[in-house]
């Protein structure tokens, strides 16, 4: 009978060490309840797109905490803290959005990373206008990639582009794309056949664009 209740108790043991440690030498990761996210809305800033961090409710709906833009892109970088991004990880190199250069090093990546994601970003109401919405005697001959089947309609894209967009967990256009969704669609724009696919969905081939 004690044999047996050693037994137990050894096993018992184990299992609670078991539960502590994910893998041998491995940090368990902090469970999150915030998470990155975008939507493609103008906010106060005069910025085409929110950047923020979201909280899922019970309800369905989401707690939303609004982050200046470069705040959120030092957050998802893992160099400011951030409740969505507990464990500070490089999420820009964890879901391999762009590759850094191999010359670059140091506190040279931080700064790449930085201005690439800012870059990225700022290509993102292409997906929304099909011409730039902001007097900007610098941008006002940029053209969007949306392209409503109204001409006099500039600020929505096509049933079929919104159709495109809907894989990266968005219903509606005023939806925010929410962490790996996120993630995935910040990649995925940079491709150029991504875009011309995205272009060709409402009938229009746009060419020339810097991302």
């Amino acid at each position: 009978m004690k044999k047996t209740l050693l037994i137990l108790a050894l096993i018992l043991s184990l299992s609670d060490l078991y539960a502590q440690v994910n893998a041998f030498g491995e940090k368990e990761k902090t469970k999150k309840e915030w998470f990155f996210a975008i939507r493609l809305m103008a906010n106060l800033n005069g910025s085409l797109i929110q950047t923020a961090i979201v909280k899922p409710k019970p309800d369905g709906g989401y707690e939303i905490q609004h982050i200046p833009q470069d705040d959120w892109i030092r957050q998802v970088m893992g160099t400011e803290n951030s409740n969505a991004n507990p464990d500070k990880e490089n999420l820009i190199q964890k879901y391999n959005v762009f590759e850094v250069p191999n010359k670059i090093t140091n506190e040279g990546i931080k700064e790449f990373t930085l201005n690439k994601t800012k870059a990225i970003l700022s290509n993102l109401w292409r997906l929304k206008y099909s011409e730039y919405p902001f007097f900007d005697p610098e941008r006002n001959q940029d053209k969007g990639w949306a392209k409503n089947p109204d001409d006099k309609i500039t600020w929505m894209p096509s049933e079929g582009q919104i159709q495109l967009l809907k894989p990266y967990g968005i219903t509606n256009l005023s939806d925010f794309f929410i962490g790996e969704h996120l993630f995935d669609l910040l990649k995925d724009v940079r491709n150029r056949d991504w875009q011309n696919r995205y272009i060709q969905s409402a009938g229009v081939y746009y060419k020339d664009t810097d991302n």
